[in-house]
């Protein structure tokens, strides 16, 4: 008898899941406030883009790198509501890829994409409780450059 569970995706196809693969966002996305569990699915041969699916909207998918790939000096700035909704420990400085995983946004941009490393979206990978945190990086908006670098934009 199978653990797993299928997502359905319009984007993506059938998913299948993990028990516990899902996260939490107490307070939604931006925009997306409704939307309180998202899958995250990787596909190897697209790695590091990690997809993050909606568990209840067949069509709703983000499309994310890990924010160091952007920038490989990406440090976060978690506001203490943030920390608390992650229920981090207070006074505690998380580690990226230990505590929690950053991830950028990937915008469409002409031929390209952008993304905003002041808007990451941040999971505590000790219970996958997920926010998006705006915070104080600078710079913050970058675009995939010819090459596939990454370079800060104005």
């Amino acid at each position: 008898m199978s653990t797993s569970q299928v997502l359905r995706s319009a984007r993506l196809g059938d998913i299948e899941l993990d028990p516990g693969s899902e996260i939490y966002l107490p307070l939604g996305l931006p925009g997306f406030e409704s939307e309180r569990r998202m899958v995250p699915v990787e596909i190897p041969s697209q790695r590091p883009l990690i997809y993050l699916h909606s568990s209840s909207s067949p069509d709703l998918c983000f499309v994310t790198l890990p924010t160091l790939i952007v920038d490989p000096n990406f440090r976060l700035d978690l506001s203490e509501d943030d920390a608390a909704a992650l229920e981090l420990p207070p006074f505690n400085s998380p580690v990226i890829g230990e505590d929690i995983l950053c991830l950028a946004l990937l915008i469409p941009s002409g031929g390209s994409v952008q993304t905003n490393l002041a808007a990451p979206v941040v999971i505590n990978l000790h219970n996958f409780r997920c926010v998006q945190a705006v915070g104080s990086c600078r710079p913050a908006h970058f675009r995939l450059a010819a090459g596939g670098r990454w370079e800060a934009l104005c």
